[in-house]
């Protein structure tokens, strides 16, 4: 029942939320008032905001006044058919709130993350072109536990592997290892064997920028995923009425 409530009163916050920014406000100054629609005021503010809402795509202030009469039309014709008090329309403004939080936490998140990639990750990099990596995929159990019998050596072109191996790759030693994570949850352990030079092969020129662009990426990616995983750890989760 508690939890019930708590959905309700999220349900509630985010419709008053989106509504209040969705409806033109009643108490604009009459002066700033362009027009009504239905009783309800469209200001030269909300024109304003509409011309930047759409940008590139805003043709000229004609346009963006139409756009918003007709928006405003469709909310009251919604209205009259009581399409607002349909539980489709109040689990799409919690999906909406839920998914909008979820994004503001994870960009607050980057942008407090400090990853610094140095010209010597890059060249390490750059120097995996042409030659052969060895190396053993270890699949994970269900607690966590590596699975040795399950693990799998590879022999495969630094070149031809899939650009998230090659960035893992790359930040690890011969007989060092690494965990993958997929939303936070580790799936394998990568473990590094041999790095073999191979003479026919003539290394690729990859561009620094782009490597440089990629390292970032993956450096990031790898802290907010032992940052999920951390959550994850510290979290209380019932299935089926046991913690775990």
């Amino acid at each position: 029942m508690k939890y019930l409530m708590i959905i309700l009163s999220i349900v509630v916050c985010s419709s008053m939320v989106s509504l209040f920014y969705l409806l033109p406000s009643n108490s604009s100054p009459a002066a700033d008032v362009a027009l009504h629609v239905n009783g309800h005021p469209i200001t030269n503010k909300n024109i304003d905001e509409q011309g930047r809402t759409q940008g590139y795509h805003s043709v000229n202030r004609e346009g963006d006044i139409d756009s918003l009469v007709t928006k405003q039309l469709l909310i009251d014709e919604a209205q009259r058919l009581g399409l607002d008090k349909r539980e489709d329309f109040r689990m799409a403004l919690k999906n909406y709130y839920e998914q909008t939080l979820v994004a503001v936490l994870t960009d607050y998140k980057l942008a407090s993350l400090e990853v610094k990639i140095g010209e010597q990750d890059i060249e390490r990099y750059l120097a995996g072109s042409g030659k052969h990596f060895i190396f053993t995929q270890i699949p994970l159990g269900k607690g966590g536990e590596p699975l040795e019998e399950q693990g799998r050596q590879n022999r495969v072109l630094f070149d031809d592997l899939s650009e998230s191996l090659r960035l893992l790759l790359t930040t690890i030693q011969p007989g060092e290892e690494v965990r993958q994570f997929e939303t936070g949850t580790e799936v394998s352990i990568i473990r590094l064997d041999k790095v073999e030079a191979i003479g026919t092969f003539a290394p690729i020129q990859y561009d620094r920028d782009r490597v440089r662009e990629l390292l970032q990426n993956y450096r990031e990616s790898l802290e907010m995923g032992r940052w999920i995983k951390n959550l994850r750890e510290k979290s209380s989760i019932s299935v089926s009425g046991e913690e775990g």
